[in-house]
């Protein structure tokens, strides 16, 4: 069975560390409870999570105790090592009764990031400026001689380089502007446009705006080293201890209380649903698990890890 979701078994721990404390006599009370087939080799590598939550346990209490006999750039240094050795966090994180993530996971985390994005070939970088025509358009009907009439605009797409010559008395005002009139495939020298009471600069948005021909865009996939996600690596820590860089040869050793594991089925365990052995073949089609704690049934895990009922 995959390794549970190590933020939702709180209350697991909470059993657990009960089961470690308990007294003898109150811990062999509570074994009568045991189903008469319950093996506890076999409820590990079902829970492998209760494993490796005991040996974390055990070496957040180890570091606790030699924390104080060594030096902080010490202690620094021994994490920095041990976040960088690949090598050992592949093999506690593929670990079942360690990390539990398994060989997949590992794979996928390396794994390459691609996202694509889209780049346009630029076939023309142009410069448009809207101008104001001031010609007089009447209307038909305007009679009013002094009437200025309609006013046209037009705008003039300049291909870059600009050249914008402004009033030395007033930068606001412009005197000229000059470029290749994009427009005109017949224009073989740029043109100047002089501002004058007939033709004036169109100061709003479009004033300047750098327009973009694209020929054609393609698809570009970028590439980026995969890596481990921050709260897998913090939850790796918790297998390192701070005094030495051999960590793998003392994690092996850590002891495992096997009693506490199999009292965890007894108090926190069966009224939660747990599978404590594997399904015979005539269980395979018995109904799945549909209660909610505290359940009244015990349960097998089949081939496929769907937790059946035990009739």
């Amino acid at each position: 069975m995959k390794l549970l979701n190590k933020y939702l078994i709180s209350f697991a721990a909470l059993a657990f560390a009960a089961c470690s404390s308990m007294d003898i006599d109150d811990a062999e009370t509570v074994s009568e409870n045991f189903p008469e087939d319950f093996d506890d080799a076999v409820y590990m590598e079902l829970h492998p999570e209760l494993v490796s939550m005991q040996v974390r346990n055990y070496i957040a209490d180890y570091n606790a105790s030699v924390k104080e006999s060594l030096v902080p750039d010490s202690i620094i240094a021994d994490s920095n090592a041990f976040s960088a050795d690949t090598a050992l966090l592949h093999q506690i994180y593929a670990t079942p009764c360690y990390g539990g993530y398994g060989e997949t996971r590992w794979a996928d985390a390396w794994a390459p990031v691609i996202t694509d994005s889209l780049v346009c070939q630029l076939k023309e970088v142009y410069v448009q400026l809207n101008l104001w025509k001031k010609t007089t358009v009447k209307d038909s009907a305007d009679t009013d001689s002094t009437s200025e009439g309609k006013v046209d605009s037009t705008t003039f797409s300049l291909v870059a380089p600009i050249t914008v010559v402004k009033d030395s008395a007033d930068t606001t005002k412009f005197v000229s502007v000059t470029g290749m009139p994009k427009d005109d495939t017949t224009a073989t020298d740029p043109v100047t446009y002089v501002i004058s009471d007939s033709l004036d600069v169109l100061t709003g948005k479009h004033m300047g705006t750098t327009k973009t021909d694209t020929a054609s865009c393609d698809t570009i996939p970028n590439e980026k080293p995969g890596s481990l996600k921050s709260v897998d690596v913090t939850f790796l820590h918790g297998f390192n201890f701070i005094d030495t860089r051999d960590d793998w040869k003392k994690i092996k050793a850590v002891p495992i209380d096997t009693f506490a594991i199999s009292l965890q089925y007894v108090l926190y365990g069966e009224s939660h649903g747990w599978a404590y052995r594997k399904c015979k073949d005539t269980e395979k089609d018995n109904p799945k698990i549909s209660e909610e704690y505290p359940v009244t049934k015990r349960y097998c895990v089949d081939a496929k890890g769907d937790v059946r009922e035990i009739k």
